[in-house]
């Protein structure tokens, strides 16, 4: 079925903290057939947006009113089902690169309704993190202060049910001044869908290497060596599977931009083999569609697009082969998405 977005957007209302009202969810998209899509965000026309690929005939359609400012992030539930995203107001001339990014707002996405709920809105930072700790919970982190405002770095967590309801709010404070910081937050996804199998990522500060373990029961090998950042780690639902991203973080990466600065690679856990995807300059966001194929984007600016991988074929397929906006460089076309 194609996708067609209403003319006229509601605007949605704000969730208040501590109320016991239900978020309130806006129609904004028609519910979608068996038909497969995929979604990706793209700035094709002006801000940045949700798209969605039709898998049957390869067709690109936008989804969000424009009504919506620019979305900057889109991550997937396990299911697939939901989709959590960020947006943000562009101040300045995005298309030369000048702007300044205000008004964080979060939202869900349910793709079988065409639903969109506000979950929070930020005034004062972009410091804003989201992710999915499960197929039931989100997780929202805003991280404040520091040192341009002389206070201290203040961590702020906010975890919400898959419909959209407040769950949780917890608050922590860093004293910069002493060596104190907010830990990073990865989204790496080391347990197996079913429990019975994990992996173990353990740092190697005097060699200055990370590696990468599977464990099987009572069994535990050693898959993967590198110097480089581990950003991202999901697995299939049915738990064969499960793929990786780095992120080249050595010193080359900046001084020559010839340098490589994303991998991704899976691992089949039947086989017991490793292997690797995909290899280049650029950014590198995947998220699984269904139990052996993933999408992710793969490039900068005008080279960005989108590509399908099959798991068990070992299959690539580019799905988006586009023109990039004239004057407009300052965003790539293709940001990150993740499950």
């Amino acid at each position: 079925m194609k996708i067609k977005t209403f003319i006229l957007f509601i605007v949605l209302s704000t969730f208040i903290f501590g109320c016991d009202r239900k978020v309130k969810k806006i129609p904004i998209a028609h519910s979608l057939s068996s038909d497969e899509y995929v979604y990706f965000i793209s700035q094709r026309d002006s801000l940045p947006s949700i798209y969605g690929i039709s898998l049957n005939d390869y067709k690109i359609e936008k989804i969000l009113p424009d009504t919506f400012a620019g979305v900057w992030e889109i991550k997937f539930s396990p299911l697939g089902n939901v989709a959590l995203f960020k947006t943000a107001d562009f101040e300045g001339t995005v298309g030369a690169g000048f702007f300044s990014i205000k008004n964080p707002r979060i939202y869900l996405f349910d793709i079988t309704t065409g639903e969109v709920a506000l979950l929070k809105t930020f005034d004062d930072s972009w410091s804003v993190k989201i992710r999915w700790l499960n197929a039931d919970t989100v997780e929202v982190y805003r991280i404040s202060g520091g040192y341009q405002t002389g206070e201290n770095f203040k961590l702020e967590i906010y975890g919400f049910d898959s419909a959209g309801d407040l769950l949780y709010k917890r608050e922590k404070e860093y004293d910069w001044r002493k060596g104190e910081f907010p830990e990073e937050v990865l989204d790496l996804k080391l347990n197996a869908p079913d429990g019975k199998r994990s992996v173990e990522i353990k740092d190697d500060s005097l060699l200055g290497v990370k590696r990468i373990y599977f464990l099987d029961g009572f069994k535990r090998f050693e898959i993967f060596e590198t110097k480089w950042k581990i950003e991202q780690l999901e697995w299939s639902s049915d738990g064969m599977y499960f793929v990786f991203r780095v992120v080249n973080i050595t010193p080359e990466v900046v001084e020559r931009k010839s340098v490589k600065t994303g991998e991704i690679y899976f691992f089949d856990v039947e086989k017991r083999n490793l292997y690797k995807i995909s290899s280049g300059s650029g950014f590198f966001n995947f998220r699984f569609i269904d139990d052996t194929r993933i999408i992710f984007d793969k490039g900068f600016e005008n080279d960005a697009e989108i590509y399908m991988y099959d798991l068990f074929e070992k299959k690539m397929k580019q799905l988006t082969n586009d023109d990039y906006p004239d004057g407009v460089f300052g965003i790539p076309k293709v940001l990150g998405f993740s499950a």
